[in-house]
């Protein structure tokens, strides 16, 4: 299948990459298929297109690059939902922001992971409520502060 994108121009598309998301993303339920592209060979981003509408595309990525704790409660109904056997089944990631302009401002929205069979192609947006997670959380690391030197207490003061 050929794609028409804003973003990469014309691609084929293997019909069997096609992951359907019922209901479709928070804020966009008409669009129900999607595929992943990844940004760059050696990038942890991808790019989640959707199928139906070429402009229509998020910055994803597998919240555990950058939050090495990060879980999310995998119930018996999204699992059945996804058509799941077990969470080991199942890919997460988060939808990213980045500000024009700002890229070492970007952020991750954990509250709204992205769930996805991997083998049976099926999606489900979730909506967290866990307090210890934002819908902002930074991606990368805020560079580390100078130090200030201590001052040197054999000056005399004037």
């Amino acid at each position: 299948m050929k794609i028409q994108t804003s973003r990469f121009g014309e691609i084929v598309v293997d019909d069997q990459a096609i992951i359907n998301v019922p209901g479709g993303l928070i804020g966009f339920p008409g669009q129900e298929r999607y595929v992943i592209i990844r940004h760059k060979p050696d990038s942890p981003f991808f790019w989640f297109q959707a199928v139906d509408d070429g402009e229509l595309a998020f910055v994803i990525v597998d919240p555990l690059t950058f939050k090495p704790d990060y879980r999310i409660p995998v119930s018996r109904s999204l699992l059945a939902f996804l058509n799941a056997d077990d969470s080991e089944e199942l890919g997460i990631y988060v939808i990213v922001t980045i500000p024009q302009g700002h890229p070492q401002d970007m952020t991750a929205n954990l509250l709204g992971p992205v769930v996805i069979n991997t083998r049976g192609r099926l999606a489900r947006q979730l909506i967290l409520d866990e307090t210890k997670y934002s819908h902002r959380h930074p991606v990368m690391a805020p560079p580390p502060k100078k130090e200030q030197p201590a001052p040197d207490r054999n000056t005399p003061r004037p």
